[in-house]
């Protein structure tokens, strides 16, 4: 396995655990809320809230230069053509909402320099000390 693909793999695994101790949190300050106003029916949308806070997490943090995670492992996301787009750092996220995409994603950029979704959204990883 590639350094870079380590990297990523690292940072994504990091990245996982602070948006589920965000979610985590959420659910922490939610749940007293819910329960005192009956208020139930809002676990209908937590898998709205969950797309919501995953792709705005990968999204924020990669267009003003990176997440916990990839800062952590010294890679960062840039565009193939200029400067970096919010509009690209959430196609390249999309993803990540949903694990069959992200899984079928991995597999056809696996030993490729890009992922499907970081060509279509024009963006690529790259080391930090590149």
């Amino acid at each position: 396995m590639e350094e870079i693909t380590k990297r990523r793999l690292f940072a994504f695994i990091i990245d996982f655990l602070v948006v589920n101790l965000i979610i985590w949190a959420l659910t922490l300050l939610a749940y007293p809320v819910i329960v005192f106003t009956g208020s139930f029916f809002l676990y209908n949308y937590w898998l709205v809230l969950l797309a919501i806070v995953t792709i705005s997490y990968f999204s924020y943090f990669e267009y003003h230069g990176g997440t916990i995670g990839k800062l952590n492992q010294k890679l960062e996301v840039v565009s193939i053509e200029g400067d970096l787009k919010y509009r690209q750092v959430i196609i390249r996220n999309l993803p990540k909402i949903c694990w069959f995409p992200l899984i079928f994603d991995v597999i056809l950029g696996y030993n490729k320099e890009l992922r499907l979704f970081d060509k279509i959204a024009g963006t690529r990883v790259i080391m930090g000390d590149q």
